[in-house]
C-alpha cells in the first residue's frame, strides 16, 4: 500500500539537490570574485541594481530606478554622450552598540550607465526622490521635438 511518506522522501531528495546546487553556485560566484578578468555581474546572472524602467512621453525621456535606503544626499546624476549616469550608495550606518543579527539588505555602491534613446535638454533634467523610487525626468531637446508644419496652397 502507498502511504505519504514516500512523497515526504522525494521532498527531501528535492531539497537535498536543490541545497547542494546553491552551495555548488556559491563556490563559483565566490571564485569568479577572485578570479582576474572576470565580470562577475554577468557570470552571475544576478540582474544589476538598481532596476530601471524607462519610457518616453511626447516632451520628455523618463527614468525610474528602484532605490530602498538610499538618501538624495547619496546620488548622483549626469548626462553624457548620449547615456543617462547613475552613481549612488546604500549606507548601512548602526550604532557602535548595536550587533548585526541579520543583514539582507547589505551597503551597496552603484553606477549605472544608461542608454537615452534621443538628444535632451541637459539643463532642464530633473530628479524627484519619493518612497525609494527616483524618478530622472531628460526633457527632450527644442530641436528633436515634434512640430506641426502648416500647408499652404498655392
Amino acid at each position: 500500500m502507498f502511504t505519504l511518506s514516500g512523497w515526504r522522501d522525494f521532498d527531501d531528495t528535492v531539497r537535498a539537490f536543490d541545497l547542494l546546487q546553491r552551495r555548488i553556485d556559491d563556490v563559483f560566484d565566490d571564485w569568479a570574485a577572485r578570479a582576474p578578468g572576470i565580470d562577475r555581474s554577468r557570470r552571475s546572472g544576478r540582474p544589476p541594481w538598481p532596476a530601471v524602467n524607462a519610457f518616453e512621453t511626447k516632451e520628455a525621456f523618463v527614468y525610474k530606478a528602484q532605490v530602498p535606503g538610499v538618501a538624495e544626499s547619496d546620488v548622483s546624476i549626469y548626462v553624457e554622450d548620449e547615456h543617462l549616469v547613475l552613481r549612488g550608495e546604500r549606507k548601512a550606518d548602526l550604532p557602535a552598540d548595536y550587533t548585526v543579527h541579520a543583514r539582507e539588505r547589505a551597503p551597496v555602491a552603484f553606477a549605472r550607465k544608461l542608454p537615452v534613446p534621443g538628444r535632451v535638454d541637459g539643463g532642464a533634467v530633473g530628479a524627484t526622490l519619493k518612497d525609494g523610487i527616483l524618478t530622472i525626468t531628460l526633457p527632450k531637446a527644442k530641436e528633436s521635438l515634434p512640430r506641426q508644419i502648416t500647408v499652404k496652397a498655392l
